[in-house]
Formats: C-alpha cells, structure tokens, sequence
C-alpha cells in the first residue's frame, strides 16, 4: 500500500508530539511493507530517507501563526502516487489545497486538535474544515473526550477513536530507581501553562525541577528562572535517548497546560511508559482522560499555582506515588502501546484505500 502523510514537519527535524507521532507511525508502516512518503513544508524542495521512509518538502514561503503559507502545495498533492493520503490536522493550508485540487484519492484524518490561538478565522475556515472532515473515509479523534468536544468532530458519521501511543519497547521503566527530581517535557509555547508551573516552583526552593524541550518561549523562561532564582533546569531538545533516561530518573512528570490547545499529552504516556506518575490538568480534553487522576497521577485545575503546589507535595507520599507509578505503567501497557494501536491505524488506511493488498 502506498500511504501519503502530511503534515508541517516531522520528527527528528522537529520535535514535537504530532511530529513524532507521524514519524512513529510512519516507520511502522514502512516495517509492516508499506511504501511510506511524508510530505512535509519546507523551502528547499529537499527529499531525504528517515527511518526507511520518504520525506519530501513542499514549496512553503513563509509561516503565519505557525501555518505554512503553501501556494503550490495544491498541485504537489496532485502529483503525488499514493493509494491512500493520511492528513495530520489541524494544517489549514493543506486542506484548502486539498480542496481546491480536485483530487480524488481517499483520504484519512487525525484529528490532532481544534484550532485555538487562531480561533477568529474560524468564521471564515470552519465551513472549509467541516466539508473536509465529511469527505474524508475516517476522521480520527485521538480520545473519545475531544471527539465529544471538538465542534469539528460532534455529529461526523465518519469517526472513530484510536489514542496516540508509546512505543513500550523504547520507553520502559528503569531497573535502579528514580526519584531524582520533577520532569517537564514539551515545547515551551504559551498554552503549556510554563508561568503557572514556575510560580508554583517558587515554593520549592530545595526541590529540582528538570524542564525539556525549548522553543519560541525559551528565552523568557530562563530569564524567569534567573530572576527569579529558581531550582530549575533547562535543557533543550536532548535526543531519544537521552529523554528516555530522563524519564526514567524522574518522580513525576508536569504537564501544567491551560487550553485546550493541549489536546492529548504525549508525553504523559511517555512517562506513564516509564512508570513515572503524572501531574496534568482538568482540560476538557483527552489530557485527564489519559491521566486518570489516583489510578496513573493527580489531575488539577488549570491555571492554579497553589493547586499545582499542592499535588507536588503529594507526591512526597512515597506509598502514594508507588501506587500511581504501578498504575501509570500498567495503564501504559493496556491502553496506549503504540504497537496495538498503529495496526488498528493501519487496518483504517486499508480500508480507505479500497484495497487490503500492500
């Protein structure tokens, strides 16, 4: 089967979670014997072999709010072979070109998120979304909470869920303990809640906190940290590796975002992987449904430092956060093993191809 993915970017060449997912999924399919293409934006027409697939850049001139202003992507998806496209959502210049091309080959969606920062063109761009999603053969919700929640998705005939996973034979508990200090993994962008966490950090003067992945707010966190003189750590985009050992150190993971920009969490399932407990927050999306507040962490309301502090002294408990760690690893092992999951993907694909022949 030949299976087109597209989205912006894809990891290693960016880190992020859709990024790693398409990367991910991607090198299963090209294990399994599809033949794999990622069509990603870029500016030099580059093609290269990732993990045994394909990544070729469409003509992008520029960015606007993070979306690749892609005049020309309308005919590259035309002359594309493919028997299935796979879109990784939400890219608002790929479906404009999609809809504009005419084309006819099926197609498949992940429905990453809504779009939240730029929420005031959805007057504009919704009707064009919806009349994608409708078209598509599946749209895929990443957790039955955002299915339910999304505008976009309540009322499609087309959905079905299937979670973002882990791969369980990378991310795996360590044999010699942890505990060392707290873990936030994740770019460093405005809907993270990274102000939220660092007012709470001002309480725990003693207590390491280890935050992971730079980006566009990169900057004024150091300067927050410095000023403020925090026991924190930064580190930017270390590799694989070294952020499984990262994991593995931890006595809990912080995910303290505050919109719903943060659709899943993947890296609470990295550390739940890991068995590592997680702090998250009560967004009304896949975030608590992943980290079931007791049974895999603590679950707290957005945009409280205290509440946040609170939950960090829980974690004291020793007996307590036994208990979630076991509980995050086996709901790891049950719900989210990427395995299980990328076939239950690559039966849809399949299916929206029309042919169950590779």
């Amino acid at each position: 089967m030949r299976v087109l993915q597209v989205y912006k970017d894809v990891h290693p060449f960016v880190r992020g979670g859709i990024e790693r997912y398409v990367h991910d999924l991607s090198a299963f399919l090209t294990e399994r014997g599809h033949r794999v293409t990622v069509l990603v934006a870029g500016k030099k027409g580059r093609e290269t072999e990732v993990s045994g697939f394909r990544v070729i850049e469409y003509p992008c001139i520029c960015r606007i709010l993070s979306n690749p202003v892609s005049p020309g992507l309308g005919a590259v998806l035309g002359s594309m072979e493919a028997d299935v496209v796979h879109f990784h959502v939400p890219l608002p210049s790929a479906v404009m070109a999609w809809l504009m091309s005419g084309n006819t080959c099926p197609y498949m969606v992940t429905y990453h998120s809504d779009i939240v920062r730029q929420a005031f063109l959805m007057p504009v761009y919704g009707p064009f979304l919806r009349r994608f999603l409708e078209g598509a053969r599946k749209v895929l919700a990443t957790s039955p909470v955002y299915r339910e929640t999304s505008p976009y998705l309540a009322g499609l005939q087309n959905t079905c869920v299937v979670p973002i996973g882990t791969d369980l034979r990378v991310f795996t508990p360590s044999t010699d303990g942890g505990g060392e200090y707290a873990l936030f993994v994740g770019r460093f962008r405005s809907y993270k809640g990274i102000h939220v966490l660092l007012d709470a950090w001002r309480e725990f003067p003693e207590r390491r906190l280890i935050m992971v992945g730079g980006g566009p707010l990169e900057g004024l966190v150091r300067k927050r940290v410095h000023m403020d003189g925090l026991n924190v750590s930064i580190l930017s985009d270390p590799d694989d590796r070294s952020l499984v050992e990262l994991y593995r150190r931890a006595s809990f993971l912080v995910l303290p975002s505050t919109r719903r920009s943060e659709a899943f969490g993947m890296v609470q399932t990295e550390a739940m992987a890991c068995g590592v407990p997680v702090i998250s927050t009560d967004l009304p999306t896949g975030v608590p449904w992943v980290n079931r507040h007791g049974v895999s962490g603590l679950v707290v309301p957005p945009g409280d430092p205290g509440a946040l502090a609170d939950a960090v002294r829980r974690m004291d408990d020793a007996g307590l956060r036994s208990r979630l760690a076991l509980g995050a690893l086996d709901r790891a092992r049950n719900e989210f093993d990427s395995g299980k999951l990328f076939l239950r993907v690559e039966d849809l694909l399949r299916e929206a191809s029309g042919d169950g022949k590779d």
